[in-house]
């Protein structure tokens, strides 16, 4: 009982059949600079809330840091 030839499953249950695709970050996805999955960790971490909208959050730390370069200036 094994492993049949030519089926080698690789961890996380990915077949050996080329090249491995390039993760896509969820700041990418939502067009920033600021890391939205740290962000999340971070109040995930803190305990600030039982569900916070992360994207919207970065989007909304983005916005006032871009502001406040701007108003600096």
């Amino acid at each position: 009982m094994g492993v049949p030839e030519g089926s080698e499953v690789q961890a996380g249950g990915r077949k050996g059949d080329g090249p491995k695709k390039k993760a896509v970050t969820r700041s990418v996805k939502a067009g920033l600079q600021f890391p939205v999955g740290r962000i999340g960790r971070y109040f995930k971490k803190g305990r600030y809330a039982q569900h916070v909208g992360f994207g919207l959050l970065g989007r909304v730390l983005e916005y006032l840091a871009a502001e406040i370069v701007l108003e600096l200036s």
